[in-house]
C-alpha cells in the first residue's frame, strides 16, 4: 500500500501547484513598430510579487535564516516565507535592485536601445516587474535548489499605452537552466543568494531583450 504524504510534502505539493498555476507567460505584445525608438528610460520603481520558497523536506527555516523565537518551523510554508523575507531585508538583499541592474546591463550590451534620462517624455518608458522570486527544490526528494524567478518588461508611451510587453520565468524543476546548488549553501548566505539571483536575472533578461 502506498504511504501517505507527510505534512511537509503536502505543503510542498500545494506550493508547487500554486506556483505553476499563478504565473502565466503571456505572448509578446507589440502594438507599434519598435524600430522608430532609439532610446528609452527604465522606470526606477520595480514592482514585485510574493516571495516563493520551497525548501527541502524537513528543513528548519527558522534555524537557517535566524528566525527569532521559533517564528518559522519545518513544514509551515507561510512562516517560512516570512522568515526568508525578513532575512532578505536584514541583509539588504533587494530583488528589485538586482533585476533592474541586470536588465539595464543586458539592454546596454544589446545595443538595441540607449538608456534615456528619466525626464525625457518624448520617448517611451520601460517598466520592469518581478511577479515572483525565490528558491525551490528541483523535485520533492531533492536537497538541491534553483532560483525561482519571473521578469516582465513593458514599454509604455507618454499616454500609458503599452507598445511592447514580454515576460519570461524559470521554475524549480530538474530542467531549470540554472545549476542546482545544495540547500545548505544558500541558507544564511546572502552573497550566494545574490549571486544566484543575478545569474537568473541576467539569463531571463537576455531572453526578453532578444524579443525587443
Amino acid at each position: 500500500m502506498p504511504s501517505l504524504l507527510s505534512q511537509p510534502q503536502l505543503f510542498s505539493l500545494i506550493a508547487l501547484f500554486l506556483l505553476f498555476t499563478s504565473c502565466s507567460s503571456p505572448h509578446p505584445l507589440r502594438d507599434a513598430p519598435l524600430a522608430q525608438y532609439q532610446s528609452a528610460p527604465l522606470n526606477d520603481t520595480v514592482v514585485t510579487g510574493p516571495v516563493f520558497l520551497l525548501a527541502p523536506s524537513g528543513a528548519n527555516i527558522g534555524l537557517m535564516f535566524g528566525a527569532i523565537g521559533g517564528a518559522a518551523t519545518a513544514g509551515a510554508a507561510e512562516d517560512s516565507q516570512k522568515a526568508f523575507t525578513a532575512f532578505l531585508e536584514k541583509n539588504s538583499l533587494s530583488i528589485e535592485k538586482i533585476v533592474r541592474e541586470e536588465t539595464t546591463n543586458v539592454l546596454r550590451e544589446s545595443g538595441k536601445l540607449a538608456i534615456a534620462g528619466p525626464n525625457d517624455n518624448s520617448v517611451p518608458t520601460i517598466n520592469i516587474s518581478v511577479p515572483q522570486y525565490g528558491f525551490g527544490v528541483t523535485h520533492l526528494l531533492s536537497s538541491n535548489v534553483v532560483p525561482v524567478l519571473q521578469i516582465k518588461c513593458e514599454m509604455l508611451d507618454s499616454t500609458g499605452k503599452v507598445l511592447w510587453s514580454e515576460s519570461e520565468r524559470m521554475l524549480p524543476t530538474i530542467g531549470s537552466p540554472m545549476e542546482a546548488v545544495a540547500w545548505d549553501q544558500i541558507g544564511n548566505n546572502p552573497k550566494r543568494i545574490e549571486e544566484e539571483w543575478r545569474k537568473a536575472s541576467r539569463y531571463l533578461a537576455k531572453k526578453i531583450v532578444d524579443q525587443l
